[in-house]
């Protein structure tokens, strides 16, 4: 039985993979570092095998201490922000140092995140930080000898775009306006459900050395340009819902708004990203998304299911205060 570290448990993936974690007969004890404990114990739900730690996984001595302390064998690893870096490596550094983690689910993201792809070939050098540093620790797991000696094992999730940013767009749509402000550009691009993922790192985290050394692509076989989620908006809203257009002036409006709300270093990082949308389609193979089938047992969740029920609530609430 695994005793399992998970990192930002309050998060979009967090929320719903402790629950996933604690019907799993596979994990003994799953240990929660924080750097608000209170918070983070208001939605988690008590139990025994939930340990709940405050302290800042950017500081090594600490997390190390954890694994330990805890005899953590597996960790969940899901970090973003503009230090993602140099935390994942000391992290790693602590991994090493001691000796009992031996397991790793590392989240990425969706795509072929090889240096010749990134570099060259996919993204032709026009590479968002906060996806570059994918390549970077892929290539550490992939190419380093103590993640391919000493029986660790290490599986790579790519996730593509959550089903759940389209709820940032509610008061658009909804309202008068009917835009869908999302620049998801004209190439396509596959979506995951957050709760595929969270089942994804069970499964992986309940046989490690089955998916051991591999890239897991989770997300639609089905990719979507900004036109067919409009219309997929539309019919399940019952109104013309008009998209955003992936093109420089709204991209301009976009990293203000998101430098204002974040910083201006996002900003510009999140535009990066939308650029890419409109040059890059960002799917899944046959093969990936076959292996994907098989981790899960299931098929992934349907976005186009995902639209329409929520559009239906969204309808019912807006009946229901007119």
């Amino acid at each position: 039985m695994a005793n399992i570290l998970v990192t930002s448990a309050s998060g979009n993936i967090g929320k719903p993979l402790i629950p996933l974690l604690l019907k799993s007969p596979s994990i003994k004890k799953i240990v929660l570092p924080t750097t608000n404990a209170a918070r983070l114990s208001s939605h988690i739900p008590t139990q025994d095998r939930i340990t709940i730690l405050e302290g800042s996984i950017q500081d090594p001595g600490w997390i190390e201490g954890i694994f330990i302390e805890h005899t953590i064998d597996t960790v969940f690893l899901n970090l973003t922000g503009t230090d993602e870096l140099f935390t994942t490596c000391n992290l790693f550094s602590s991994i090493l140092r001691s000796r009992c983690v031996k397991h790793l689910v590392y989240l990425s993201a969706c795509g072929d995140m090889m240096p010749e792809s990134v570099f060259h070939e996919r993204f032709g050098g026009r590479v968002p930080g906060h996806v570059l540093v994918k390549t970077a620790v892929e290539q550490l797991l992939r190419q380093s000898k103590p993640w391919r000696e000493e029986g660790r094992t290490w599986t790579i999730l790519g996730p593509s775009l959550f089903f759940t940013n389209d709820l940032r767009g509610k008061e658009g749509m909804v309202g008068k306006a009917g835009v869908f402000g999302e620049p998801l550009g004209s190439m396509g691009v596959s979506r995951v459900d957050v709760e595929d993922i969270a089942l994804a790192v069970v499964r992986v985290a309940e046989q490690p050395e089955k998916w051991s050394g591999k890239k897991i692509m989770v997300g639609s076989k089905e990719t979507y340009t900004d036109v067919e989620v409009g219309q997929l908006w539309s019919e399940a809203l019952g109104k013309k819902i008009t998209v955003a257009p992936n093109n420089a002036e709204n991209l301009d409006r976009l990293e203000k708004h998101i430098g204002s709300a974040m910083r201006p270093e996002w900003g510009r990082d999140i535009r990066m990203m939308y650029e890419l949308f409109e040059t890059i389609k960002f799917a899944m193979s046959d093969d990936e998304y076959e292996m994907q089938k098989e981790l899960l047992g299931k098929e992934p969740s349907s976005y186009e299911e995902f639209v329409k029920r929520t559009g239906a609530e969204w309808k019912k609430e807006t009946e229901s205060t007119q």
